[in-house]
């Protein structure tokens, strides 16, 4: 199931959404928690209501956040290139807030402005509970500068039935998650088979595979790529010049580790 407020990154809706079975662990949960990245994506530019002109950043954990309902703005510190410390104004997993979901944290303020004192390293500066009990105080990343387009940062295999979505084409035998330190959409002009073939998978068999079909397309910085194979899944790619974030910045090419469901190996 889907519940998507969007505007720019979020619309800060109150509406909610039924919820989503537990999501299935993967090689992720068994390793440290690490915050991945922080992405500057807008500068002075959100749309929200509530935050008009405000900076939005998303970052996004290994792990997800096991509360929402928990973030407070107080738990992160955005370090400027002048050493200024500051607060978020509001913190949210929105739009990504399905279970399934909720690597991401939008971080939405005012931290610093391009290019005299950009921000340039996000910490967790008070106790943050993630997936399977691990506390991200103490963890910190340097910001993607407002600049760079959109870069996959994770990616997870699940089974086609780990996930709450009715879209997944019948030959599907796996589900590869990819997700960007941003919120992405296709480019204009980018039609579906060019968004499709744009993404490669490596597998453990030497092969290279393309998705039969691309899911979950814009509203967050999640996507699924639908694979006709069993076979373990260890590299996904993107080609450049195919999604953009909210700013209109495009994506590098650009790859990633492919984690594995629990109890995969050794198939």
């Amino acid at each position: 199931m889907k519940c998507y407020g969007f505007i720019g990154f979020i619309a800060l809706t109150i509406s909610g959404c039924s919820p989503d079975p537990a999501p299935p662990r993967t090689d992720l949960d068994d390793q440290p928690a690490r915050m991945v990245s922080a992405f500057f994506g807008l500068d002075n530019a959100m749309q929200a209501l509530r935050y008009m002109g405000a900076d939005g950043m998303p970052v996004t954990f290994s792990k997800r956040v096991a509360d929402p309902d928990s973030l407070e703005p107080e738990m992160f510190t955005v370090i400027s290139r002048s050493g200024k410390r500051v607060h978020p104004l509001r913190v949210t997993t929105r739009p990504a807030d399905e279970t399934s979901k909720r690597h991401s944290v939008l971080l939405i303020g005012e931290f610093g402005n391009e290019p005299d004192d950009p921000p340039e390293k996000v910490q967790v500066t008070s106790q943050l509970i993630l997936a399977g009990g691990d506390n991200a105080q103490g963890l910190s990343v340097d910001v993607t500068p407002l600049k760079d387009g959109p870069s996959l940062v994770l990616a997870y295999a699940v089974s086609p039935e780990d996930l709450p979505d009715d879209d997944v084409p019948p030959e599907t035998k796996q589900v590869v998650v990819a997700i960007w330190n941003g919120g992405v959409t296709p480019m204009e002009g980018v039609i579906a088979e060019n968004h499709r073939l744009g993404y490669s998978v490596e597998t453990e068999d030497g092969a290279t595979v393309q998705p039969i079909g691309v899911g979950d397309i814009g509203g967050d910085n999640y996507e699924y790529l639908y694979l006709d194979t069993e076979e373990t899944a260890l590299r996904v790619n993107i080609k450049s010049g195919l999604l953009m974030d909210p700013r209109g910045d495009v994506n590098p090419a650009t790859s990633v580790e492919v984690a594995a469901p629990n109890g995969s190996h050794g198939k």
